[in-house]
């Protein structure tokens, strides 16, 4: 298996933000379940070729939210998130895409097309060979 993550260094997104965004998206489609070990900071600053104190910012933002949980001397395992950090993503998410609905529609892009679009981006999340 490849390694999950990468980053862009022309990206304006700090590294970190990269990491985080990452992370959350493999934990979204099921790449990691409650339980899994992450790559470490080690191996993942290596691979990545940026500074350990970099991933341990994004990791520790992820723990923060309740989406990772740091075993002393056993790494970084994923964790189911709690009701509160899910219910905040989704009042999140649902005020992201209002806005989006909104600026559709002021380029006249109505509901029909909107779906059609939204379904497109539901379909680059999926893993290869699944729905």
């Amino acid at each position: 298996m490849s390694f999950p993550f990468s980053v862009d260094l022309d990206d304006a997104v700090p590294l970190y933000a990269q990491i985080e965004r990452q992370v959350r998206a493999l934990l979204g489609r099921g790449h990691w379940k409650p339980g899994d070990r992450l790559p470490s900071v080690r191996e993942t600053a290596v691979r990545l070729r940026i500074n350990p104190l970099t991933v341990v910012k994004a990791y520790q933002h992820l723990q923060q939210e309740g989406l990772l949980e740091t075993r002393p001397g056993a790494g970084v395992y994923a964790r189911r998130a709690p009701r509160s950090a899910r219910s905040a993503a989704r009042q999140e998410i649902l005020r992201r895409l209002a806005a989006t609905a909104a600026e559709a529609a002021a380029h006249g892009i109505g509901r029909e097309e909107l779906e059609e679009i939204f379904a497109e981006a539901l379909g680059m999340l999926a893993p290869k060979g699944r729905p």
